[in-house]
């Protein structure tokens, strides 16, 4: 490549992330006067600044000569801090431009750019494609051009955005190649030879994941899972070792319906942010179940202003916690107001973000430190004033914001369950699924005029509406079961899992016994049931 006659300034667009969000960034390239050599302009990091190193090498190798003269390339709004790899494709793609002799027919203005780039011109996938995508549609550009690997997502996102926005405008046109030749070729000629985005879109594939159909599941149990799968209920369950609770969140996930188009699309801005490839799982729908370790840091659950944590990660899912007093106490008070709210509002002095954190949160819990208070199999060793100590690891306030508590019951052989499994109850994990998605149809149908789908969301002030009976006689039950002294949080989380026991029971109205099995689920009557003295 010679240089051109005329000194010209070229232009593309890539993007980064600003605190509301991923934002286009305008990448300009010009000469300059001053000594030989490639300056960038801007608030770019080192990363950035090893990029540009990283496209000279590739475009060496397809013949390109760097002029002895000095280019300049600056990214608008200068303020805004690019410090990732996807900006190497805009530079490599710039320096090309700006030293031809004759224009391209794709005009580059009009596209976004975002690819790492190999020494030897391969294109690498980056994090953060779904959000680039989104900055380019926002700024009104033609398209984004990625590396090949990145397509997947970008078909999944052009899929999940047409259904929840029909009859659009034209849609932000996706462009995948493997090498960055291929995207010359493409610019010198427009003729496009990758395949269309919609052949990148993920085909159902089978999971191994466990479910219900291997574990012995009582009805009391199983009405548990359905309730807290339909109405996305959150569940603290306490019990000795053995007695499955584990087993029981790790198989809640198998009857969870797919993600709607709205929670699949922010998982895909999620994920994308943290993920250079967005796994098949999320991609084809299936909610997501995060499991961290007790020793998980408060910024690893929550996230930070650049990436989001455990707990956003499981949003459409299930997000769930062993060992639930072992972990800090500072972790375990920091998921009130996700709880609550649904979402991670993370400020830093580097900056700000807001993390969608619609997750089905599970946890699990022994009742002691060596876990056999209140067994009936072995003798608890522990000092009163550890055990004490172990419980007040969990806050009341956080107790509250937890929907349902469940005392698992002990088996009466845990040797001969071990060895030998309950037979396998094929088609019970069907069963329980089919059940859910019929609860939550109905939820949603009823709910639709409140403005949210789940029972879990509908507003405190609205609850009673949902009951199908006049309000009055509505609070005369619950009058009749829920104590006078209990909190207004508990009392509205009570009734929402009394409406959503009702939806799994497919029964329009709520009755007492509704609302009795949701007070007994409550954390002031389970610890009653385990001989724990809670004060009122």
């Amino acid at each position: 490549m010679e240089q051109a006659e005329e000194d010209h300034v070229a232009s593309c667009w890539s993007a980064t992330h600003a605190a509301s969000g991923p934002v286009a960034v305008k990448v300009e390239c010009a000469f300059g006067r001053g000594f030989s050599g490639l300056v960038i302009i801007g608030n770019a990091g080192q990363v950035c600044e090893d990029g540009k190193e990283r496209a000279k090498a590739a475009l060496e190798r397809l013949g390109w000569v760097a002029p002895a003269r000095k280019i300049l390339i600056s990214f608008s709004p200068g303020d805004l801090k690019i410090d990732r790899s996807h900006i190497d494709l805009s530079i490599s793609v710039l320096l090309a431009h700006v030293t031809r002799e004759s224009s391209w027919v794709i005009r580059t203005q009009e596209w976004l750019f975002a690819a790492e780039i190999g020494l030897n011109g391969e294109l690498r996938p980056v994090s953060g494609v779904v959000g680039w995508a989104s900055a380019a549609k926002l700024e009104g550009l033609k398209g984004i051009v990625v590396a090949e690997e990145n397509m997947r997502e970008l078909g999944c996102l052009m899929r999940v955005s047409a259904a929840l926005t029909p009859g659009s405008k034209e849609a932000l046109q996706c462009v995948g190649f493997k090498t960055l030749d291929d995207v010359f070729s493409w610019l010198e000629s427009g003729n496009l030879n990758s395949r269309g985005v919609e052949d990148y879109i993920p085909r159902d594939q089978p999971l191994n994941r466990p479910d219900f159909d291997d574990m012995d599941l009582s009805d009391d149990l199983g009405l548990v899972a359905a309730v807290s799968a339909a109405g996305m209920h959150s569940v603290l369950l306490r019990g000795s070792p053995g007695t499955g609770k584990s087993m029981f969140a790790r198989r809640l996930p198998s009857i969870l319906p797919r993600m709607s188009m709205s929670e699949q699309f922010d998982a895909l801005r999620t994920y994308t942010v943290s993920h250079r490839q967005i796994d098949h799982a999320i991609l084809a729908g299936i909610p997501p179940f995060r499991s961290p370790h007790h020793y998980t840091s408060l910024a690893a659950l929550l996230g930070t202003h650049q990436t989001p944590g455990e707990l956003a990660l499981a949003s459409g899912g299930v997000l769930f916690l062993d060992e639930l007093p072992e972990f800090r106490r500072d972790v375990l008070e920091g998921l009130r107001e996700p709880l609550e709210t649904g979402e991670v509002a993370v400020s830093r002095a580097a900056g700000s973000a807001k993390w969608v954190a619609k997750a089905l949160f599970v946890s699990a819990a022994n009742n002691c430190p060596c876990g056999w208070s209140a067994s009936r199999r072995r003798t608890c060793e522990c000092p009163t004033s550890r055990i004490q100590a172990y419980r007040n690891r969990l806050s009341g306030p956080l107790q509250e914001r937890i929907d349902i508590h469940i005392n698992m019951v002990e088996p009466s052989d845990q040797r001969s369950s071990l060895f030998s499994p309950p037979p396998k109850q094929e088609g019970l994990t069907k069963k329980l699924k089919e059940i859910v998605a019929r609860a939550r149809h109905r939820a949603g149908a009823r709910n639709g005029e409140l403005g949210v789908y789940l029972n879990r969301d509908i507003p405190a002030q609205k609850i009673l509406t949902t009951f199908g009976l006049p309000a009055t006689e509505a609070m005369k039950l619950t009058e009749k079961v829920v104590p006078s002294y209990t909190s207004a949080r508990s009392l509205v989380r009570c009734l929402k899992v009394a409406r959503t026991i009702a939806d799994v029971g497919d029964r329009d109205e709520v009755c007492l016994e509704d609302i009795e099995t949701a007070w007994n689920w409550q954390s002031l009557p389970a610890a009653r049931e385990r001989g724990e003295v809670m004060p009122v």
